[in-house]
């Protein structure tokens, strides 16, 4: 073993107490200077390892004349190590330097030695990083350092190389790595606890930030609810004044004044579950508006596993609270007359049924339906439909009972529903206050709409246990009263299940018609009766079924106009009867006009003009030979609408012809105003001429009032020669009925013209 002399470790300890001041030293000025940029921080540590080098060769161990040994090596490479290469050269430029400057044999080899020494702190501040343990590192990093001084020992001569070897290899292996590891742990501990009070500056200055511009509002109170600190969302919030958060007791500011009970269970949970506890309130706003906050009470938990106050968040949710209830409203509200939908009705009837169950008591569904709306918003715009259902929706709402629910669950189609019924009369007066209350009109701009309902009505238990059996033949009564003529109400039975039934099959029939080529037209002839010549023929159309067989008009016309068949059907009338009319011209009646009735659907089509005018120019029939018959009952529920198409028609040269007259609204004033040429007398008035004076000379009254403003008139429905000869002498021109001619194809018009024909030859 290599002892080790006294007066050696004398000398080793001067420099170790240098060496323990330069530790001191670096506490205490790197609190100073660790926020300077980086290149400055470097360079001061190189100053700062460099003079300190200097200072230990002030007190080295001298071995002979111009040789020494001390602690630079360490600290040059621990420069290196520490910081880089800007450090370590500046430190070793010192040291070197200022070897060089004191000279003597051992010059050479002391510069020698910290360059290698810098070399080797280089090396480890490349490298080191990347070991596990850095302990071990630096341990290694002290060994290499007293090695490669030991081996710069042999450079000198001989004898002094031995004994400087002998007698401070020991010291230098032991206390070169233990220095390294000193001065490792010191730097790294001061480095680390100030990068730790940076960090939690840092974070603390994020978390302040973050807190005073949250959007949601932030709050710190004590286990007993008080205010302590708020950010400045929460303060404008609930309208604290900045700056004196402190003393506000939150359960006045979360409106728990009239239930401290549910407030102080709040907290307790907080502080004995040490969890967060969330609830939802409508709270006062400082506005003061009402708000709904989501709150959450979070504890603050200690080092010693107490909670020692709560953080808080109040999240303002009022907006998803409203679109939430938005669109609430729109899957269960109507959003044009805000009543409850098909979706809320079903759950209302749902709930109806099941009390009723329990009190034995009866349920009633009202289907409501307004009569002619379709023409309305047609002829009118949606514009107009729309403000007149929500005229019938306020004036229904009228007849309610908080008990009661009213319902719109289609275009113009509502449901009432009536709970807990015991007796049918009760509902029935009800029923007929509501069809009483619609007989005024209902004012729309300025407009007055005479608008009329047809109601049906099933009853629970006996029409129905579902909800959707009791709505559905509740729909079947209503169709039912249309069917009857409207405006009225009915209860359901099981015979309308069965018509209803019938008229389904007879639409889907209806709809193939077309296709199948199974609808067909007879021409009924119209005698002029001042020249006794044929003037033209009605066009009639008639539906021969390959199963059914041959169906009346009266059948399946109003189930056309119900479901919308009747335009294309309408339009194929047209085009037919221009086209047979043009071949009747060409077999013996050139001027023959024919004509053909006109629905009421077909006259509000905004293009209905425009389709007339088109089919007479393809077919090439002249305007003056389509003769197009409307009705009294079209023009008293659609009058502005349909005069527009007549008036654009009238002028193109189409003859218009009032029919049914007498039969509907009859109004002079209309008749004034009306683009028509020709009056047709129904048969109802024809038909007892000859039995009744007062008939015939209402009958005698209608001719010459009508000729006196200019139009001709059409007898229809003549059966006697006695008929005939009544309105021929009245001065009625036209004249038709099964007196003249039963209703013809086109191949007996062929034949009735052959034979005219073959009479005027032989005549001759």
């Amino acid at each position: 073993m290599i002892p080790v002399e006294l007066d050696t470790l004398k000398e080793i300890s001067g420099n170790a107490s240098i060496f323990l001041s330069f530790i001191f030293l670096f506490h205490w000025i790197y609190p100073l200077i660790f926020k300077l940029p980086p290149v400055w921080l470097r360079v001061i540590w190189g100053l700062l390892f460099g003079l300190t080098g200097i200072a230990v060769m002030q007190l080295p161990i001298t071995v002979a004349d111009g040789i020494i040994i001390d602690f630079r090596a360490v600290l040059v490479a621990m420069a290196g190590a520490f910081g880089g290469g800007i450090t370590g050269w500046i430190a070793m430029l010192f040291v070197g330097g200022y070897r060089f400057y004191l000279g003597g044999t051992g010059m050479p080899v002391g510069i020698g030695t910290t360059v290698t020494a810098l070399a080797i702190g280089l090396l480890v501040h490349r490298v080191g990083a990347k070991f596990r343990s850095q302990s071990l590192v630096y341990a290694v990093f002290g060994l290499l350092v007293a090695v490669q001084e030991m081996l710069w020992f042999t450079a000198l001569p001989r004898s002094i190389a031995f004994m400087m070897i002998s007698r401070y290899s020991l010291p230098t292996l032991l206390l070169f790595p233990l220095f390294m590891l000193l001065i490792r742990y010191f730097f790294a501990d001061e480095i680390h606890k100030k990068e730790t009070e940076v960090r939690l500056v840092e974070s603390e200055e994020k978390y302040r930030t973050l807190v005073e511009n949250s959007n949601d509002s932030i709050f710190s109170c004590d286990l007993r609810g008080m205010l302590l600190s708020a950010n400045r969302r929460f303060m404008n919030d609930f309208g604290i004044a900045s700056g004196q958060p402190e003393g506000q007791w939150l359960f006045n500011l979360f409106g728990f004044k009239d239930n401290l009970a549910a407030w102080q269970e709040l907290l307790t949970e907080t502080v004995y579950s040490k969890k967060t506890v969330s609830f939802e309130k409508e709270m006062s706003h400082a506005d003061g508006s009402a708000r709904i906050y989501v709150t959450t009470l979070s504890p603050v938990i200690g080092m010693d596993q107490q909670v020692k106050s709560i953080t808080g968040t109040c999240y303002d949710i009022t907006r998803i609270r409203n679109s939430e209830r938005h669109i609430m409203q729109l899957s269960l509200y109507d959003t044009l007359t805000d009543l409850p939908n098909r979706k809320l009705l079903m759950e209302k009837l749902s709930q109806a049924i099941a009390a009723s169950q329990e009190q034995e008591t009866m349920v009633a569904v009202v289907v409501i339906d307004l009569d002619n709306f379709k023409l309305i918003n047609d002829t009118r715009g949606y514009a107009f439909g729309d403000e007149l259902l929500n005229r019938v929706g306020l004036q229904l709402r009228r007849y309610l009972t908080p008990k009661d629910t009213l319902a719109r669950i289609g275009e113009d189609e509502f449901v009432l529903l009536f709970e807990h019924i015991e007796q049918l009369q009760p509902l029935m007066a009800r029923i007929q206050s509501i069809q009483d209350g619609f007989r005024y009109p209902q004012a729309i701009g300025s407009e007055q709409i005479h608008l009329k309902l047809s109601m049906g009505i099933a009853l629970y238990p006996s029409d129905g246990e579902t909800c959707e059996e009791l709505i559905k033949n509740a729909d079947t009564a209503m169709y039912k009263v249309k069917e009857l003529g409207k405006n009225h109400y009915r209860f359901y039975n099981t015979e309308m299940r069965e018509a209803l039934i019938k008229r389904s099959r007879l639409e889907e029939a209806l709809r193939k018609a077309l296709i199948h080529n199974e609808l067909i037209l007879q021409f009924q002839p119209q005698l002029d009766l001042r020249s006794g010549r044929i003037r033209g023929f009605e066009a009639l159309i008639r539906w021969v079924h390959p199963e059914m067989g041959t169906i009346s008009p009266n059948d399946f016309i109003p189930v056309a106009e119900e479901s919308g068949v009747i335009v294309p059907i309408g339009e194929w009338v047209i085009r037919t009867a221009c086209e047979r009319n043009k071949s009747i011209q060409n077999i013996g009646y050139p001027q023959s006009i024919i004509s053909v009735n006109i629905s009421a659907i077909q006259l509000q089509r905004p293009d209905f003009a425009e389709m007339v005018i088109g089919i007479l120019n393809e077919t090439q029939l002249a305007p003056h030979d389509l003769e197009l018959e409307i009705t009294e009952s079209i023009l008293m529920e659609s009058f502005q609408a349909a005069i527009g198409n007549l008036e654009t028609l009238r002028d193109y040269g189409v003859l218009i012809a009032l029919d049914d007259f007498g039969t509907g609204y009859s109004s002079l004033s209309y008749l004034k105003r009306l683009p028509i040429g020709a009056l047709k007398i129904d048969k109802s008035f024809v038909q007892d001429i000859t039995n009744e004076s007062v008939e015939d000379s209402l009958v005698e009254s209608i001719v010459s009032l009508v000729h006196r403003m200019g139009i001709q008139v059409i007898a229809e429905g003549v059966e006697s020669q006695e008929q005939l000869d009544c309105l021929r002498a009245w001065g009625c021109e036209y004249a038709q009925g099964y007196l003249i001619s039963k209703p013809l194809y086109e191949l007996e018009i062929r034949q009735m013209a052959a034979e005219e024909d073959a009479a005027r030859r032989s005549a001759m």
